[in-house]
C-alpha cells in the first residue's frame, strides 16, 4: 500500500487578489498554475477574525479559531480591566500533537505554530528547526530533505530513512514586503503590491523545484501539498479616524475610555475601544447581552462614512471568534484606519488587521491522492477546514478541538455524490 505524506506550505500573507494581479499575466506563476491545475483551486477561501498571524497560524494547524485555540490577538479582561495581548496562546490541540501521539515523523522548518505543541527542538522524528533568512534558506531545507532525506542545522545531521509522514514549512516574505517596510518601501499601492509579486515570482520557481523534486523522487503522486496563508494585506494613510469614531460616540451620549494595552486606566466609562492598527474592537461597560444595543449601535456605526462593515458578539461567535474579544468589531473602508499610534499621513502603510475583501479572501490550493484535479471549488470555504480535510485523507486522528469541516466535495470519490 502507497504511504501517503504532506506538506503544508504557508506563505503568511498571500492574498488572493495577488493571486490574480499576477494571473493576469500571461507566463506569470507557472509551478503555482501547475499545481492549481493538478489539484482543487478554492475560489472562496477565506481566513479568520481577526486575520492576525498568530491566531490564524494556531487556527490552520488545530482546525479551530479563538473560540477554541483562545488566541484572538487582544481582549478585554473585564474583571482586572487590562487589555490582555494573547502572543502565541493556543488551548487546542494541533495536528502537530496529533501526530507525535500517533508516533509520526514530522519536521516543522519554521512553523512556529507547532513549536511546543508537538514539535521540539533538536527531536529528530518531530523537529522544530529555525532556519531564520527569507524564502530561499527556508525551501532549501525542504529541499535537500527531499532530495538527500537529510537536514543540517545548527551543526546537526539528521537522516531520515523515509520521507517524513508531514513537513510543515512556514514562508513569510509575502507579509514582509507587504507590509511596506522602509527597505523596500514604495510611495503607492501599485508599486506595493508590484513589490510582493515580485516575490512572488521567485517562491514560485521554488514551488517548481519541490514539484521536480518530489516527481524525481518518486514522491509526487503520494504527497499532498497544501499551499496556503493566514491573511492577505489592505494599505491605509492618512489621520486614524479614532478620534472621530469617539467624536460621534460623545455625540450619542456615551462615555469613551481608549486604551491598547495593559491596564485601562479609568473605570468611568460606557465603551472601552482598542485597535491592533486597523480595525476597532469596541467593548461595552455592561456586558452586552442586550442585542437591541448592540444591533443599534452596529445601525449607527455603519452609517458612519469612513466605516465598512460592523460585526456584534453574536456575529462573531457565528465565525468562530472567542467570545471576548469584542462586543462588536468595526472595519473601516480602504485607505482608513483606527490605529492608536501616531501616523504620518504622507506614508502608505499596510496590514490585515481588517473585514476588508484584501485581508479575508486568501489564495489557497491542495493536491494529492484522492484529490480531484483541475477543479474549482466554489463553495465558502475557510482556512480551518483544510488540515480536518487532510487528515480525513491520510487516516490521521483529527485534532481533538477542531470545527473545520470536512470538505468532501473535493475527493474524487464522495465529491461524486
Amino acid at each position: 500500500m502507497m504511504k501517503k505524506h504532506l506538506i503544508y506550505i504557508n506563505l503568511d500573507g498571500f492574498g488572493r487578489y495577488y493571486y490574480d494581479r499576477m494571473r493576469d499575466e500571461q507566463k506569470a506563476l507557472p509551478n503555482i498554475r501547475k499545481l492549481v491545475k493538478r489539484g482543487v483551486f478554492f475560489e472562496q477561501a477565506y481566513t479568520g477574525i481577526p486575520s492576525i498571524t498568530c491566531p490564524m497560524q494556531s487556527g490552520i494547524v488545530s482546525g479551530c479559531y479563538s473560540d477554541r485555540t483562545g488566541n484572538c490577538d487582544k481582549y478585554w479582561n473585564r474583571e482586572a480591566n487590562e487589555i490582555v495581548l494573547t502572543g502565541r496562546l493556543n488551548r487546542a490541540q494541533t495536528i502537530g500533537e496529533v501526530l507525535a501521539e500517533e508516533g509520526r515523523t514530522f519536521v516543522s522548518i519554521q512553523q512556529f505554530a507547532l513549536e511546543g505543541k508537538g514539535a521540539v527542538r533538536g527531536r529528530k522524528d518531530r523537529l522544530y528547526m529555525e532556519p531564520g533568512g527569507d524564502y530561499r534558506k527556508r525551501f532549501s531545507v525542504l529541499l535537500k530533505l527531499i532530495r538527500e532525506n537529510v537536514i543540517e542545522h545548527e551543526g546537526t545531521i539528521y537522516e531520515y530513512p523515509e520521507f517524513p509522514d508531514a513537513v510543515f514549512l512556514y514562508i513569510d516574505d509575502l507579509d514582509s514586503v507587504g507590509h511596506n517596510p522602509p527597505w523596500c518601501y514604495a510611495d503607492s499601492e501599485e508599486k506595493r503590491v508590484d513589490n510582493v509579486c515580485r516575490v512572488l515570482e521567485g517562491i514560485d520557481e521554488l514551488i517548481g523545484e519541490t514539484l521536480k523534486s518530489l516527481e524525481e523522487k518518486g514522491l509526487l503522486d503520494s504527497t499532498y501539498l497544501l499551499l496556503t496563508t493566514d491573511h492577505g494585506m489592505v494599505s491605509y494613510r492618512g489621520k486614524s479616524r479614532t478620534e472621530d469614531l469617539i467624536c460621534a460616540l460623545k455625540e450619542w451620549g456615551y462615555r469613551v475610555a481608549v486604551c491598547r494595552e495593559g491596564n485601562v486606566e479609568t473605570k468611568d466609562f460606557d465603551i472601552l475601544l482598542t485597535s491592533h492598527d486597523i480595525q476597532c474592537q469596541m467593548f461595552l461597560a455592561e456586558e452586552a447581552d442586550n442585542l437591541n444595543v448592540m444591533e443599534s449601535l452596529k445601525k449607527r456605526l455603519s452609517g458612519l462614512p469612513y466605516v465598512e462593515t460592523v460585526l456584534t458578539a453574536q456575529e462573531l461567535t457565528e465565525r468562530g471568534v472567542y467570545r471576548d474579544y469584542a462586543d462588536l468589531l468595526i472595519s473601516p473602508a480602504e485607505g482608513e484606519s483606527f490605529s492608536l499610534i501616531p501616523l504620518d499621513q504622507k506614508h502608505l502603510y499596510a496590514t490585515h488587521d481588517s473585514l476588508h475583501e484584501k485581508c479575508q479572501h486568501i489564495f489557497t490550493a491542495v493536491t494529492g491522492p484522492g484529490i480531484r484535479s483541475d477543479y474549482r471549488e466554489t463553495s465558502l470555504v475557510y482556512n480551518k477546514d483544510l488540515i480536518p480535510t487532510l487528515a480525513y485523507c491520510l487516516e490521521w486522528k483529527q485534532p481533538r478541538d477542531a470545527t473545520g469541516r470536512k470538505l468532501a466535495s473535493i475527493l474524487m470519490e464522495e465529491g461524486k455524490g
